[in-house]
């Protein structure tokens, strides 16, 4: 039985033996099973991220699995074939060259995630707002680029570890290069540009902003330009470049608006009603929700009335509840006037003729 036994393990298949077979079988069989265990112990561990909310440390692993794992079985599995079996020079050969494909490819996959994802990171911990779709939007606009560096980077890893001489390829693409950059200084100064704004961030997309005489919101940052929906309803396409050599009016950041406005009234106003009037403003601006009053002075003698400048803040950035403020307060103002006939300056002339 015994004889059988090593008869049947000794016999060789393809050039191996039955139990150099059962052995490099074996180690895939249980390299594949603590791989899926490893899996579904992350898998219990991280649980499913929310949508909205940051990924946790767990979570970030659990996403690198969908790449790590098959290169872990990769490796595994070339190990024991390579280690385990021999093959002829031409099997062995493609062997190899299948391995360093197939690594590669999902390295580089890994590479780019982990890159993505450690921007995303970045840029979480300066979004105060915590914007997870905006976010994804700012890193979906770099994604091209890092895919492309990161690929380069990756074929000429593969083209060298397969035998080819890459130094005449290298050597083209250092010529090629700096001849396309020369041709092409514009879209270097964009692209460069697209850099600051990604991590400066002077906008983000949603913000709205005002430049020179054009406004609206930030719709897409792209590598060479950005896209602005305006108030009309187009769309402004500006290049990079004109954004950041510009003054630009970010009112996202706005948390509050502050208002100076100016009221006049004649000059035949009773010295008590004078003196009443800023008290009368601020009652007016402190009754009012969602407003924090300044101050209120009689400033100065017009050309046609008593200037009072008034200051308050409306505690808000939205636009239209800027304006609905302002509405109700000079409403307001009217109102009160009208009830005390204070009367409202406005630009007048009296002509007077000398009677001889």
């Amino acid at each position: 039985m015994t004889d059988t036994i090593q008869e049947i393990l000794g016999y060789r298949f393809l050039g191996n033996s039955v139990l150099q077979l059962c052995i490099s079988t074996g180690v895939i069989v249980c390299g594949a099973i603590a791989i899926s265990l490893l899996r579904r112990y992350f898998i219990k561990r991280s649980g499913k991220p929310v949508e909205g909310e940051i990924e946790t440390f767990a979570q970030k692993l659990f996403h690198l699995q969908k790449y790590a794992i098959p290169l872990l079985f990769i490796v595994i599995m070339y190990a024991s074939l390579t280690g385990i079996l021999t093959f002829t020079p031409q099997v062995a050969k493609g062997l190899h060259v299948l391995f360093i494909v197939t690594v590669s490819i999902f390295g580089l996959l890994l590479i780019t995630h982990v890159i993505k994802d450690s921007l995303k990171a970045y840029l979480s911990r300066r979004d105060r707002e915590g914007d997870i779709e905006r976010i994804d939007k700012s890193v979906r606009g770099i994604s091209t680029f890092i895919n492309i560096i990161v690929w380069s980077i990756g074929a000429i890893f593969i083209i060298d570890n397969l035998g080819f001489n890459i130094s005449a390829v290298v050597t083209g693409l250092g010529i090629g290069g700096v001849a396309i950059a020369l041709a092409s200084q514009t879209i270097l100064h964009d692209l460069f540009n697209y850099f600051v704004i990604f991590f400066d961030q002077p906008f983000k997309i949603g913000d709205f902003i005002v430049i020179d005489n054009k406004m609206g919101t930030i719709e897409k940052i792209g590598i060479k330009t950005t896209r602005i929906k305006s108030l009309q309803g187009e769309e402004i396409v500006l290049s990079n470049t004109d954004l950041t050599n510009s003054r630009i009016h970010n009112y996202k950041k706005m948390e509050k608006r502050r208002v100076l406005m100016t009221i006049g009234v004649v000059y035949q106003t009773a010295a008590e009603l004078i003196d009443a009037i800023p008290g009368v403003i601020r009652e007016i601006v402190d009754k009012t929700e969602g407003v924090m009053f300044d101050r209120a002075h009689f400033k100065e003698y017009g050309d046609s009335g008593l200037i009072f400048e008034i200051v308050f803040y409306i505690l808000s950035a939205d636009y239209n509840y800027f304006m609905d403020k302002q509405h109700e307060i000079n409403l307001e103002i009217f109102k009160k006037f009208s009830e005390l006939k204070i009367d409202f300056a406005y630009p007048t002339s009296t002509l007077y003729i000398e009677k001889k």
